[in-house]
């Protein structure tokens, strides 16, 4: 009866949540605002088998030829199609990549999935940024390159570091995809300090991408050690927030479903807020002000209904 109750509110949740007109004849799940995070969430709402959301994954990757952006990602599938127009160099992050590989653990078509995956390491491997150039009369060229291969032009955000080409590769290695050296030289390094993460970084977004790690572990059978310490530890700091609280246990129980239908908004006068509720360091004041996309509660009765029992 629970598990009816959460599965009927689930699916009005999603007739009322957001959705982002690509452009391109589709629409897509959206935080809402100027939807800067929705690769993120896109890649969430994927692995619990929202397939419309798989496909705004795939429609935030560039196949494009002539803008020297083949195989990059975008913070959105609309960003994708207007190359960015109007947001600087703020085209993508860690953060977005972490809805990338969320997708890329579930991906059904494993054709598309070795496209994506291969021009996606390709766009990588080849524009790593140049720090120092040649003289012409040295011939020209990349005298010295940046210490960090990048996900996309722009700040720090999109250095990739060694933990997360360690977290690459073990989705790379779930999926039987090929590793490059980064994710073999790195194989390790997103243990120890995912600990030290999760256990110092502020409540808030940090804390929530901490476990996005771990789940990401979860969803590819990988390092049990240490997802069960980072999820305990986000559990213990948060208590209040269910996403922690499920991905902590690995399952679900009856107690979880009666939460959720407690703090799950009523569809018939839900409002939308540009928010992910799992995000939020003040969660239980998030909760009563509202802050919900409602594409957030989609995401954890979906995730709910997959592990109950």
């Amino acid at each position: 009866m629970l598990l009816q109750e959460v599965q009927k509110r689930t699916i009005a949740m999603e007739r009322v949540s957001p959705k982002l007109d690509s452009r391109m004849g589709d629409a897509y799940p959206t935080k809402g605002g100027d939807g800067g995070d929705d690769c993120l969430w896109l890649g969430l709402l994927a692995s619990t088998g929202h397939t419309n959301s798989l496909e705004g994954i795939r429609a935030c990757q560039s196949f494009n030829l002539h803008n020297g952006k083949y195989g990059m990602f975008y913070r959105n599938p609309v960003r994708k199609v207007t190359d960015n127009q109007g947001y600087e160099d703020n085209y993508f992050s860690r953060d977005m990549a972490l809805g990338v590989l969320c997708a890329y653990a579930v991906e059904t078509d494993s054709s598309k999935l070795s496209t994506s995956s291969h021009y996606w390491i390709q766009y990588i491997q080849n524009n790593r940024p140049c720090r120092v150039r040649k003289p012409r009369w040295m011939g020209g060229g990349c005298l010295i390159r940046h210490p960090f291969y990048t996900l996309a032009p722009g700040d720090d955000r999109v250095n990739i570091t060694p933990s997360l080409w360690a977290l690459m590769g073990r989705v790379w290695d779930y999926r039987c995809l090929s590793q490059c050296n980064q994710m073999r030289d790195n194989k390790g390094m997103d243990g120890d300090s995912s600990v030290i993460s999760a256990r110092t970084v502020p409540l808030g977004y940090q804390l929530h991408l901490n476990a996005v790690g771990a789940y990401i572990k979860f969803l590819c059978k990988q390092s049990r050690e240490y997802r069960q310490k980072v999820s305990s530890i986000c559990y213990e700091r948060l208590p209040a927030n269910l996403f922690y609280k499920v991905l902590s246990q690995e399952m679900v129980y009856d107690i979880d479903l009666e939460e959720f239908l407690d703090i799950c908004p009523n569809p018939d006068t839900f409002e939308s807020k540009p928010y992910w509720i799992w995000e939020k360091g003040d969660f239980e004041q998030g909760l009563k002000e509202g802050k919900m996309c409602g594409w957030d509660m989609v995401f954890m009765g979906k995730l709910l209904i997959s592990l109950y029992g």
